[in-house]
């Protein structure tokens, strides 16, 4: 189909950038090419140096403009997310592009105030800010725009509807119950946002370390390394380094990134307060590791304290007050610094044979013709219960990725035991359709973290992730409840929410509080730590816990241990 923009509208905060993110996946499901122009990018990147006069306002609209007509003759469909307030140089683009679709985002500016998280409105309405647009500053509404949505009175699922049976009326998209495509049918799913951003350095290691010699540095704690790692390998696509204080306020209030698409968790990095100035007087930024080793370079865009950002207002995301992740959040600091990451080495020294990136795995399901894959992190040693749920997955999909995760944080040694374990499980599973691979414990609490692991296993390739929580978590409903905070197909990948399993003594097999009856006298099952403390007591976990190979092998390990 040949391409076309949609161009939002609308005053600041009236819900842009989130209908823009909820049409690009709603359109990607249905196998168009999605280029989003956000806004804050645009003026960060294309739109450098420009400022907020009428003139610098029109060349910037000029410019995303100039670029959606390329995106739309090239067959993509350009989703533009700019205020641009002013109506003829609108109608300039309309003009130009010719396959146009503008979409009035209407909302009153007591609702904008309202919702606005940093209080801005408050403070243009009380003159305490000028030139604030819609307040002191003109903002000419559409004359007759394609779609209109008032987004103080219609839920994000309505006005995505009016949008899209717009789109399917002009004949712009496919309508849902007719697409059978190709991509659709016989290619992985996409990764979150619609591409891979890996954030390896264009240069090499001894090039990294002369252009950071001169930097200040910041010390990466144990949670920063592993999210530098995860960066470098793309798996928390889209992101392309730490939050700055923008993201922080939405991912916290709507488990949402700045530009509208979803994201649950903070990916924050912290500094002391003398480092954080040095690195914002300077731009850039040097990060080493607890071994002492320079491996990437920050481009510095943002220097914050969370308690500032949230000081005198009241923080409930939706997952309401008690929500752990925003608690661990506020205390992690002093400073917090935004920006994006050149990673030119390892922030782990954790090399194995099994450490697959998200571009290997893609690879992998790709030459082996999967389309349908249940991904598997998993925490714990292999247990009986992993291998349940590894079952029911494969049951489901055909194939299984599971990635073993070691807890770097404290550099436990049993970390390399927990994934070679792993090995042995492959033997119980048919041939060739389980992929085990090493990763790295996301450092995460709460339900926001079941949907981090699902949006890293889409990365990775995968098109359902099994999520399990424990009980003080909230358990599979918990879970459930965190992907609620999403409209369907927000996400491109399936969460498969379950319970923890144990085996049932009184069904006689593996189960959960879902599918079997009995107390907890009824149910036999181990953590970790009470494993651990078995085998150092010289007893054996019973079959129904521990397969008896890994059990041995636990035995072996722990006397090597001890010798």
């Amino acid at each position: 189909m040949s391409g076309f923009v949609v161009w939002f509208t609308g005053l600041s905060g009236a819900g842009k950038s989130t209908l823009g993110a909820l049409l690009a996946a709603e359109l990607r499901a249905r196998g168009v090419h999605v280029e989003v122009l956000d806004g804050d990018e645009v003026r960060t990147h294309l739109s450098k140096g420009l400022g907020f006069s009428r003139e610098d306002r029109d060349t910037n609209v000029r410019r995303i403009g100039f670029v959606a007509k390329l995106l739309a003759r090239s067959g993509a469909c350009a989703i533009t997310g700019a205020i641009s307030p002013f109506r003829a140089i609108r109608d300039e683009q309309r003009a130009a592009i010719g396959r146009f679709v503008e979409v009035y985002c209407s909302a009153s500016i007591d609702a904008l105030a309202e919702r606005d998280p940093k209080g801005l409105y408050r403070k243009a309405l009380a003159g305490e800010i000028k030139g604030f647009t819609g307040i002191d500053d003109p903002y000419e509404p559409p004359a007759s725009p394609e779609v209109t949505v008032s987004t103080d009175r219609e839920s994000k699922e309505e006005s995505l509807a009016k949008i899209v049976g717009k789109l399917e009326e002009l004949g712009f998209v496919p309508r849902r119950a007719s697409v059978l495509t190709k991509t659709t049918a016989t290619s992985l799913v996409p990764p979150h946002g619609g591409e891979l951003v890996i954030r390896r350095a264009p240069f090499d290691g001894r090039e990294g370390e002369e252009r950071a010699c001169s930097l200040p540095v910041i010390d990466l704690d144990a949670e920063g390394e592993i999210d530098l790692a995860l960066l470098a390998q793309g798996a928390l696509s889209p992101l392309k380094g730490f939050m700055g204080s923008k993201d922080w306020l939405r991912v916290a209030r709507e488990m949402r990134l700045e530009n509208g698409l979803p994201w649950p968790s903070l990916v924050t990095l912290p500094a002391s307060e003398e480092v954080a100035r040095a690195a914002q007087v300077r731009g850039e930024a040097a990060l080493r590791t607890r071994d002492r080793e320079i491996v990437a370079i920050l481009e510095v865009s943002d220097v914050y304290r969370a308690e500032d950002l949230v000081r005198g207002r009241e923080l409930t995301g939706p997952l309401g007050a008690d929500d752990p992740e925003i608690t661990r959040q506020l205390r992690r600091g002093p400073f917090l610094i935004g920006g994006e990451v050149q990673v030119f080495a390892r922030p782990l020294s954790l090399a194995t044979p099994f450490e697959h990136a998200p571009h290997a795995t893609r690879a992998i399901f790709a030459e082996r013709g999967y389309t349908r894959v249940a991904a598997l992190r998993a925490r714990s040693i292999p247990r009986r219960a992993e291998e349940h749920l590894g079952r029911l997955a494969l049951d489901l999909t055909g194939a299984l990725w599971i990635q073993a995760l070691g807890d770097v944080e404290d550099r436990d040694p049993r970390s390399d035991l927990k994934r070679g374990l792993y090995n042995h499980l492959l033997g119980s599973f048919p041939s060739g359709r389980v992929l085990l691979s090493e990763g790295f414990e996301v450092r995460r609490s709460g339900a926001r973290r079941a949907v981090l692991d699902a949006i890293i296993s889409q990365n990775h390739g995968a098109s359902h992730a099994v999520i399990t929580l424990s009980a003080e978590d909230g358990g599979a409903s918990g879970a459930e409840r965190a992907f609620r905070v999403y409209a369907p197909g927000e996400l491109g990948v399936t969460p498969l929410c379950i319970e923890e399993p144990f085996y049932s003594t009184t069904v006689n097999a593996m189960a959960t509080e879902r599918s079997a009856p009995g107390d907890a006298s009824t149910r036999i099952t181990a953590t970790d730590a009470e494993i651990f403390d078995m085998i150092r007591r010289g007893e054996t976990p019973p079959p129904e816990i521990l397969r008896p190979e890994v059990a041995r092998e636990l035995h072996a390990w722990y006397e090597r241990l001890k010798g």
